[in-house]
């Protein structure tokens, strides 16, 4: 194992040369390589890591990426244990799991789905449990739901909620490390790839090999993320490159101003509008409805060269972020066919697990049980029937440079919308479309070019 670190160690001499192998296909635009840089040389310009000052060669840039290796073992080993049961390999060792929702009205209203990721962060802020969270705030007032996420580090309690509108984009949350390490106490709300990026350094920094293997690194880590104490991590199907959902509202001549849902987001003071005769599916599925209450369907195949980064399709977490100390989302949030506005919970971190449930007891938060055994067997037999195939055409991608799907995308994974897997098992559907029709034929298609593909050491 030890010589596989060894050899990246030797890639990274070529500094920044050797991260452009990895920003080719496989960037994931965290953003840590621009924190981790000491001379400031990496700019995050539209989201991709540039050389824009003298590069020294210092390596850390490659070392730190998540993207370029990554010491999985290692990671379980520290922070998770040994993965026994399916649960566990599907969604990670977690001590538990329910469906929640705000209390706070205000919260419920303005915040994402349930509301739970901006409740948790207003009470370890109101009750002093970490000083600063890093975190992304709408740019947009004037929107029910902004798609131009900023970061923005926040020391109050009140401060949190100028995120609660924000629909996360590809944005580079990480590149602002650096003014959170200002903190004694802190948090980072994140989604799975910069999990990910985060755990990597963290191993780096408190391993006793790989910090002899990776000595100045070890040192940059400490001073970053020296004091994080909680990772939150929102769980994520796939993201979109920054400005990608301006091209969708472009097409179909809406202002981004009248939209009040998309995807699984709305204006909580509206669901009673929107939700009469409507099921689950069609709260989560692709589309948007405005304030006129126009709806508009679409797919993401018919907007792949604006929307899809190669980085999207080459992580290898599916869906839930198992290496976050929590990980918040909506799939299997589900409760009935008919019933929604909750977020699932995935609770790893033991301390912030009684957090929970001491909000839980102020009735900050409401807590239920997750929809567990919907439609096992039936979920059994049809991921047998998705199999790995490339109808992305990521091969034809990877050589030209342009998107070209098959037809067939949308209907090998339309079992995941027939209401008879729903909850827990929805979700381990949806993580079996995406590791077969996105993971595992993008890494075949990359590999087969001859191009870099992250080592799991």
């Amino acid at each position: 194992m030890m010589e596989r670190f060894k050899n990246h160690r030797e890639i990274s001499k070529a500094g920044f040369d050797a991260l452009t192998k990895v920003i080719e296909y496989s960037c994931s635009r965290c953003g840590l390589c621009a924190g981790l840089c000491p001379e400031g040389a990496i700019t995050m310009i539209d989201t991709v890591p540039k050389l824009t000052g003298e590069c020294t060669k210092c390596g850390l840039c490659y070392q730190g990426c998540p993207r370029s290796f990554y010491p999985q073992q290692k990671v379980k080993e520290k922070y998770f244990g040994l993965e026994k049961t399916e649960f566990d390999q599907r969604v990670g060792c977690c001590i538990k799991n329910y469906t929640s929702r705000s209390l706070t009205d205000e919260f419920f209203s303005i915040g994402a789905n349930g509301g739970t990721t901006t409740a948790l962060l207003y009470y370890l802020l109101e009750n002093k449990m970490i000083d600063a969270v890093l975190h992304l705030e709408s740019i947009h007032d004037d929107c029910y739901i902004c798609h131009h996420a900023k970061t923005r580090v926040s020391t109050r309690a009140a401060d949190v909620l100028k995120g609660a509108k924000s629909k996360n984009q590809l944005t580079p949350v990480l590149h602002d490390l650096e003014t959170l390490s200002e903190y004694k106490k802190t948090a980072i709300v994140t989604l799975s790839c910069q999990t990910r990026a985060l755990r990597k350094i963290q191993v780096m920094k408190d391993d006793e090999e790989l910090k002899k293997l990776f000595p100045l690194l070890a040192k940059r880590s400490e001073e970053l993320i020296g004091n994080l104490k909680y990772i939150i991590g929102i769980n994520c199907f796939s993201s979109t490159k920054y400005g990608a959902i301006d091209k969708i509202y472009e097409h179909f001549k809406v202002k981004e101003q009248d939209v009040i849902k998309y995807a699984e987001d709305t204006k909580k003071s509206l669901y009673q509008f929107l939700n009469e005769g409507k099921t689950f599916h069609w709260y989560v599925q692709d589309g948007f409805m405005t304030k006129d209450g126009k709806y508009y369907p679409f797919k993401y195949t018919d907007f792949l060269e604006e929307s899809i980064p190669m980085g999207c399709m080459l992580c290898p977490s599916t869906i839930i972020c198992k290496e976050a100390d929590i990980s918040i989302g909506v799939t299997a949030s589900d409760l009935k066919l008919k019933e929604f506005g909750y977020n699932s919970i995935f609770l790893r971190n033991p301390e912030l697990s009684d957090i929970m449930d001491r909000m839980i007891e102020e009735g900050k938060i409401l807590k239920r049980p997750m929809w567990e055994n919907k439609g096992p067997l039936l979920r059994k037999f049809v991921e047998k029937m998705i199999r790995p195939k490339d109808l992305m055409n990521f091969r034809e991608f990877v050589r030209t440079g342009k998107w070209n799907p098959s037809e067939d995308l949308y209907k090998r994974s339309s079992s995941v919308q027939g209401g008879k897997i729903m909850g827990l098992q929805r979700l381990f559907l949806a993580q079996t479309v995406k590791k077969n029709l996105m993971y595992i034929p993008a890494s075949n298609a990359v590999k087969e070019a001859g191009k870099h593909i992250t080592e799991m050491i």
